[in-house]
């Protein structure tokens, strides 16, 4: 991206953001105009569409807007320690995500073993699944 000028429609439509989304952005401190007009309208420059898609990019890998504030209000110091603060916001994230496909695979096993008991022995016909004893523990 060349640097240029972007109003906030632009910049929605070079990042694929919403307006909306570029206005929350900036409340929540991750993004800021360059500028104003003089009739009040918010003015970007390309950093901004990188910003955005680097936010739009870490929120499709599971970071959550705190942890992205973080990685951008991170201390710009040498190379090597923001590369290694990185690594060890990479290594919690992929920590959260293999906790989260543990419990999803238990959840799995669940759903698998009442898919089977259902198969096994299907309730009463008079059953109403939100009353029906199948969903209990076993």
């Amino acid at each position: 991206m060349e640097d240029q000028r972007l109003l906030i429609g632009d910049l929605a439509g070079q990042t694929g953001v919403s307006p909306s989304a570029v206005r929350f952005y900036e409340a929540a401190g991750l993004v800021r105009p360059e500028a104003r007009t003089e009739s009040g309208y918010r003015v970007y420059d390309s950093q901004a569409a990188r910003r955005l898609l680097f936010i739009r990019r870490a929120q499709a890998l599971g970071f959550k807007l705190s942890e992205i504030k973080r990685l951008i209000d991170a201390p710009r110091a040498e190379r090597e320690d923001e590369l290694a603060y990185f690594t060890r916001v990479l290594a919690a994230k992929i920590g959260e995500i293999q906790t989260r496909i543990s419990g999803l695979r238990a959840v799995a096993r669940e759903l698998r073993h009442l898919e089977s008991t259902l198969a096994a022995q299907p309730p009463p016909a008079t059953c109403h699944v939100g009353d029906c004893a199948c969903w209990l523990p076993a």
